[in-house]
């Protein structure tokens, strides 16, 4: 069976949920109480569902895909299939970002939407030590200095590639570990004789109706 495995962070699903209870709560108060007006429950119920629409999109929807062919980057209306000989490296900025190859074409960066570093994360490794040996170039900055960057420093004991992503933020920890992955598939290939690999990318145009299609209908509710 092939290998593949989700990658997302926690907060974005939790905020999702949260807002869905939050509506079906709503729903059940004005069920209960009775709307003032037939109006007003077509733009609430417009409001809730553009809410929802973006909810889901920036949300629960963006995701990374790692199989044994490569990532899926999903994003809130973009997915672009990577295949792991067509990608170069992994690293960070404010999200993960996947630089890929395009046969006759120039190097590309796709940044991946579910694997961002928060701004109090990046301000903290901003100040940390040097990476150890072995850290891939883009993510040199990474390694918190101690316990006052906010990862903490494990025990010497540990093995030390252990060590290294255990210093590292989440989606940082998740960088390393896809591009040694990526690294070592290109290697497979070449070592194969495998033919270039080509990366591909489209609109997820349920998405964006998720959005398009609320909007117009609070557009149209509005101006009624």
């Amino acid at each position: 069976m092939t290998e593949r495995e989700t990658l997302r962070l926690h907060p974005p699903v939790i905020f999702w949920w949260v807002w869905v209870v939050f509506v079906a709560a709503n729903v059940v108060d004005y069920a209960a109480q009775g709307l003032p007006s037939a109006r007003f429950g077509a733009l609430l119920a417009a409001v809730l569902l553009l809410v929802t629409g973006v909810a889901y999109t920036l949300a629960l929807r963006p995701k990374v895909i790692e199989d044994g062919d490569g990532l899926t980057v999903v994003n809130p209306f973009r997915v672009h299939r990577l295949p792991w000989p067509a990608i170069e490296s992994v690293d960070t900025g404010e999200w993960v970002r996947v630089r890929y190859a395009q046969p006759g074409a120039t190097p590309r960066a796709v940044h991946c939407w579910a694997l961002y570093v928060s701004t109090r994360a990046r301000r903290k490794l901003a100040v940390g030590a040097p990476a150890p040996a072995g850290v891939p170039r883009g993510l040199r900055g990474l390694v918190a200095a101690g316990p006052a960057g906010g990862y903490g420093q494990p025990s010497s004991r540990l093995p030390e590639e252990a060590l290294r992503l255990a210093s590292l933020p989440v989606s940082a920890a998740i960088a390393v570990r896809l591009d040694l992955r990526a690294e070592k598939e290109r290697k497979r290939a070449a070592a194969n004789g495998a033919e270039a690999a080509t990366a591909t990318a489209g609109w997820s145009w349920t998405a964006v109706a998720a959005v398009a299609v609320p909007a117009l209908t609070l557009l149209a509710v509005a101006l009624a």
